[in-house]
């Protein structure tokens, strides 16, 4: 039996970061991997990302702080940057430095290449900025993709649904920003709210929306049921590619609409264009011919692309799959045991 403590399993983004781990616990523990506490002995730690970033600082000093909490780490350990960002900003530096095992990453660019053109933190669809990862080719080896992700953490539940909505498009996100939000002493709100302001000055007029004034939340009964009238829910990026949002529109019975995901992997990806959700441009450019035109066949095309999202779904995010895929993983780097 291979024994995993997950460290600071509470604190912070930490507990969702190890969510899809603990959910599946009876199954890593029937295939010889069992998750233990913090006071118990075991073969591998666990370090998420709440325990070695703070985003808050600037890089050099979360780096230094994140390097000196893994040297304190007895025995041998895995860094888990589960965050929906494909960025490495803030990992890849400890990965670089430290003692890690392994670094598990919930998603990634889909050519490690990429990583080395300097974007905004780190993050491709924002453009260019001054972060990158020259020797990505030298750290690939200790990376892998962790078998779980955002939607990892949802629980489903597939409502009942009709053709018959109020809405035809939902916009039902944070927008605008009330205050900037700095990551490492760069304005992510400088990158988040235009790419939201584009979309809502996009689409056409026409169309009648759900969305929130000047982004003030209201209750969450009428949030999800705004969500549930609307014909299309809208998911643009964020801080990374992925949200709840993707799965909560199918199980609403509405049609995912997202910029194209295809330069990003991960483990599962239930995101098919044109058959899980509709893809669009990053610029949306082509936001409003492709809603038109789903429109005029709406009824068979909600039903195309919800029943093939939660199809798609139910068949990738198993215990079972999460389970082979960690072994998978165990078995492919040298050192690491797997009985």
């Amino acid at each position: 039996m291979i024994r995993i403590k997950l460290l600071d399993y509470h604190i912070d983004r930490n507990e969702t970061t190890f969510r899809p781990y603990m959910a599946a616990y009876d199954w890593f523990k029937e295939a010889g991997i069992e998750f233990v506490g913090e006071a118990d002995s075991y073969d591998y730690a666990f370090v998420g990302q709440a325990s070695v970033i703070n985003k808050k600082t600037s890089l050099e000093e979360s780096v230094q702080k994140g390097l000196e909490f893994l040297s304190n780490i007895t025995g041998e350990y895995f860094i888990v940057d589960g965050q929906d960002s494909t960025s490495l900003i803030g990992t890849a530096e400890l990965l670089r430095e430290s003692k890690a095992v392994c670094m598990l990453k919930n998603s990634m660019l889909r050519d490690p290449q990429m990583y080395k053109e300097k974007t905004a933190n780190g993050r491709y669809y924002w453009g260019k900025g001054d972060y990158n990862v020259p020797d990505i080719d030298e750290l690939m080896p200790r990376i892998r993709l962790a078998g779980c992700n955002w939607l990892s953490t949802v629980q489903t539940n597939w409502y009942a649904y009709s053709p018959e909505k109020e809405f035809d498009v939902s916009c039902m996100f944070g927008y605008p920003t009330k205050e900037p939000v700095y990551e490492h002493g760069l304005s992510q709100t400088d990158y988040y709210d235009p790419h939201r302001k584009a979309l809502m000055e996009t689409l056409d007029p026409s169309f009648k929306l759900a969305k929130l004034e000047n982004g003030v939340r209201i209750p969450i009964e009428q949030y999800y049921n705004n969500m549930y009238k609307s014909r299309f829910i809208m998911a643009p990026l964020g801080y990374g590619a992925m949200a709840p949002r993707d799965l909560e529109a199918s199980m609403m019975g509405s049609i995912l609409v997202k910029p194209n995901l295809d330069w990003m992997i991960t483990e599962p990806n239930p995101y098919i264009p044109g058959e899980t959700y509709l893809d669009v441009k990053y610029d949306w450019s082509d936001l409003n011919d492709k809603i038109s035109n789903v429109l005029d066949d709406y009824p068979n095309q909600q039903k195309f692309y919800v029943e093939n999202m939660r199809e798609t779904y139910s068949k990738l995010f198993t215990p079972q799959r999460f389970v082979t895929h960690f072994h998978g993983i165990l078995s492919s780097l040298d050192g690491v045991g797997t009985e």
